[in-house]
């Protein structure tokens, strides 16, 4: 994960969209100019978390995926067995490797005959492309789309892109619009609020030690989209690295949040995502709060102390994620604005693939 975030971004490009005839012709991140000569039918996932963003423009996502990768497989397996009680045929769909790039099979993707491969900035590996040159020379169209690496800057563009190569140019635009307003509407709530709250985010909370940190990375975009101020860029440099729990306790950031997902509870984490209750999720992280010594901040006495799924770094529907931050930072500006109501939209006007579960819980 820390080599993940590590690589080197790539110049941002504009998508450019041109269709004729059926054909479909696109600008990816990297610049990449890809064309199909109609939207494509039969799709490798190098990353299998791009389903669920599939599911936000298409109504039967997995129709279209011919390969992917085992990385939503193995590392949540609540959301698989969602996916295999609703189409069973899902574990009949073939596996090129783990996602990471120097595990995916090359020679796999070449024997499924996909019309396009999806990259991600990682998976594409690396500042120079190496998949997707192999992919070039071998005349198979892929694209670089990306929702972790700057996903409050490449969200929308990479929906764009993603939904004029699948035909769906009307849905991504839709939802584009509808995530914008509600950005938007948080950032006008929080224009001039002073000061900056410290908060602390802290990955995977109970795995390691006190405390693993977001410093310039995802999270701090959305802590900054909230109105708060990371107390980790006091420290970090790195996208992410280790806070001492002497400097956490010193700092007595005003809000704690602890990060956590499908196997929180089994590893000593926080335990949210697909089909996790708001009552294991909340006695979770009052154990976790515990044993990383964390009872004495001011956050966790005074009842601002909360879980936060960490799936959220790698999905366009982040903005749920700032919407929570932003209420336990300044509620008094997010009144009216409750992400339970939020989740519960995306569901209902967007979602074929439904986020049915707790993705936030506060300690008390």
């Amino acid at each position: 994960m820390l080599k993940r975030r590590a690589l080197l971004l790539a110049p941002l490009a504009t998508p450019v969209l041109a269709q004729a005839q059926g054909a479909v012709a696109v600008t990816d991140l990297m610049g990449r100019a890809v064309r199909l000569p109609r939207p494509a039918r039969r799709i490798v996932l190098t990353q299998g978390r791009h389903l669920p963003v599939l599911a936000l423009i298409h109504p039967d996502p997995l129709s279209l995926i011919v390969g992917w990768s085992s990385d939503l497989r193995q590392a949540n397996a609540p959301e698989y067995a969602q996916l295999r009680a609703q189409t069973p045929s899902v574990d009949q769909i073939p596996v090129i490797g783990r996602g990471p790039v120097d595990t995916i099979s090359f020679e796999s993707i070449l024997t499924l005959q996909p019309d396009l491969v999806l990259l991600s900035r990682f998976t594409a590996g690396g500042p120079d492309g190496g998949l997707a040159r192999r992919l070039d020379a071998a005349g198979i169209p892929s694209a670089v789309i990306d929702f972790f690496a700057d996903p409050l800057g490449e969200s929308e563009r990479s929906l764009t892109v993603l939904g004029a190569l699948i035909g769906r140019e009307a849905q991504a635009s839709a939802f584009n619009a509808y995530y914008r307003r509600r950005m938007d509407d948080v950032a006008t709530r929080m224009a001039g609020a002073e000061p900056k709250p410290p908060i602390l985010v802290q990955a995977h909370a109970g795995g390691t030690a006190c405390c693993f940190s977001a410093g310039t990375g995802i999270f701090n975009g959305m802590i900054i989209a909230a109105g708060g101020r990371n107390i980790a860029t006091d420290i970090l440099s790195a996208q992410m690295g280790q806070l001492s729990l002497e400097f956490v306790l010193s700092t007595d950031p005003y809000v704690y949040v602890a990060t956590g997902g499908p196997f929180g509870g089994a590893r000593g984490g926080v335990t949210l995502g697909t089909g996790a209750t708001a009552q294991e999720a909340r006695e979770s992280l009052a154990r976790v709060v515990q044993s990383q010594g964390l009872a004495g901040l001011s956050a966790v006495r005074a009842g601002r102390a909360h879980g936060l799924w960490h799936g959220f770094n790698d999905t366009p529907a982040h903005y749920l994620a700032i919407e929570a931050l932003a209420r336990w930072l300044h509620p008094d500006r997010m009144r009216g604005i409750a992400p339970d109501a939020s989740l519960a939209e995306l569901n209902d006007r967007f979602l074929s693939i439904k986020m049915q579960g707790t993705y936030w819980v506060d300690l008390r």
